[in-house]
């Protein structure tokens, strides 16, 4: 262990040598030593041979994985803290690194702040995950699955800048929220939070509604109006399903985000704001771009730090909290005695698909408690669908059997079926491929079913998340040392 008097030691590991360096001047103010390790085999040699009270990894390593440094670490100090390091395009890495171990991750570049706040926090011992509330509440958010957590991570990273965020995800998994909670966790937090739903509003106003009008500037306007973006001055201005804003009105948005500056309808005054700018979607905003719906240079613009909700049905134990939550607030609301779930609605909860996400269970839970009233939830008081089987899962489970069927009876009469092959001489050693190659295209398939999800695909394949991701980061340099 280390001395209460001694300089708290922190491994860094990281291959760019301008970046260690530059991120070790970023800790000086802390008073802690920096030891750095360029390679994983070095930062394994380091770590062995000294007592470190936090390691900082970055994931991609000349050598070795970081996910194998990850691994050594903990079999030889299973308590000392451990922060991933990780580009914006491997936070997915980042989090499954959560999931075996690691304490925290920041995004990379990060600023001087970010860094030893991170730090800071890390070094400190732990009395309360993340410093939030034992229920799990992170700024309106309730829950801390690992997927939420990745989430709550980049808004503590985006939070205390001024770049755009782009958030997607489906219907009713809670954007606005989201987007509340950045604003929120942000030193705008006392500003105007000012909310503007651009496919809720009728295209021939929407211009007025974000950026005004003056007295008489068309039939109705009584008066002069200030719009959204005077009124979130100093604060965030939230523009909702940004997707569906009409093409005239997207060049005078990207002008308005270029210069900060914005005229109201019927004006020839040109207005000045500073204004921190979140974005949501509910669709594929590249495929818009594709589609010509939605101008390109606006999205490069706006898609500065992308973030993805998850729906509801990837949340796991999430499900339960939150209808906890809801089932205790709507009971005050309306008077009623509920305060819990009996075990078989609670795995209703958990196994239902929930296509409507949060939205959805917030209003199942209304419907509970305005038309029953008791002190536990039973399956009797649950609504439609969730009274009967999932829709999702009747229409998949056919379609799941007949490919099984269609493959083999079964996974174990795979082999005698393969043996039968072999004995009728169907099958030659001209026929066998390299295990690798069987390998790469079973991981594949399985990715592909799974629409990106790897975490899904690993558990179809029924290995670990991280093989595969050592698996495809192997594949990667390979071909890139053939190319």
């Amino acid at each position: 262990m280390l001395d209460s008097g001694a300089k708290k030691r922190i491994l860094m590991v990281e291959d760019t040598a301008s970046v260690a360096a530059l991120y070790k001047s970023y800790l000086n103010p802390l008073d802690v030593e920096v030891e750095i390790a360029s390679t994983g085999q070095e930062a394994i040699h380091h770590f062995s041979s000294g007592n470190f009270a936090l390691v900082l990894l970055d994931l991609r390593l000349p050598d070795i994985s970081g996910f194998d440094v990850l691994s050594e670490i903990r079999e030889l100090h299973p308590d000392i803290p451990v922060v991933i390091m990780t580009a914006h395009g491997s936070i997915d890495a980042a989090v499954e690194a959560m999931r075996y171990g690691a304490s925290d991750f920041l995004i990379k570049p990060c600023e001087a702040d970010l860094l030893r706040v991170t730090v800071n926090n890390a070094l400190k011992p732990k009395s309360k995950i993340g410093g939030q509330s034992p229920e799990g509440a992170y700024y309106g958010f309730i829950g801390h699955s690992v997927p939420m957590q990745a989430v709550y991570r980049v808004i503590d990273s985006a939070a205390p800048s001024k770049a755009t965020v782009f958030i997607t995800g489906e219907s009713g998994t809670g954007k606005e929220v989201c987007a509340e909670a950045v604003h929120a966790a942000s030193s705008r937090a006392k500003k105007p939070f000012v909310a503007i739903n651009c496919a809720a509003i009728p295209k021939d106003l929407i211009e007025s509604e974000l950026f005004g009008h003056m007295k008489g500037a068309f039939t109705g306007a009584a008066s002069e109006r200030e719009g959204a973006a005077e009124m979130a001055d100093g604060g965030t201005l939230f523009l909702d399903e940004i997707c569906e804003m009409d093409l005239d009105l997207q060049s005078k948005l990207l002008r308005f985000i270029q210069t900060g500056t914005f005229q109201k309808v019927g004006s020839s005054k040109v207005k000045q704001v500073d204004v921190r700018f979140v974005c949501a979607t509910n669709r594929d905003p590249w495929e818009e771009v594709m589609k010509g719906n939605f101008r390109e240079d606006l999205y490069y613009r706006l898609h500065v730090i992308p973030l993805a909700l998850p729906p509801l049905r990837e949340r796991g134990e999430d499900v339960v909290e939150i209808a906890q939550s809801l089932l205790l607030m709507f009971a005050m609301e309306e008077g009623k005695d509920f305060r819990t779930f009996n075990a078989e609605v609670t795995g209703r909860l958990l196994s239902y698909e929930w296509p409507g996400n949060v939205r959805q269970l917030q209003n199942v839970i209304r419907n509970i408690v305005v038309l029953h009233n008791a002190r536990e939830v039973t399956e009797q008081m649950l609504p439609p669908p969730l009274n009967s089987v999932s829709g999702v899962k009747i229409a998949s489970t056919p379609v799941r059997a007949t490919t099984q069927t269609a493959i083999a009876p079964s996974r174990d009469d795979n082999f005698s079926v393969a043996s039968a092959l072999l004995n009728q001489g169907a099958v030659t050693k001209a026929d066998i491929e390299p295990l690798w190659l069987v390998e790469k295209r079973a991981i594949q398939i399985a990715i592909d079913a799974c629409d990106g999800n790897i975490p899904q695909a690993a558990g179809l394949l029924e290995v670990s998340p991280s093989t595969i991701y050592r698996k495809l980061q192997s594949w990667q340099e390979s071909q890139e040392k053939r190319n």
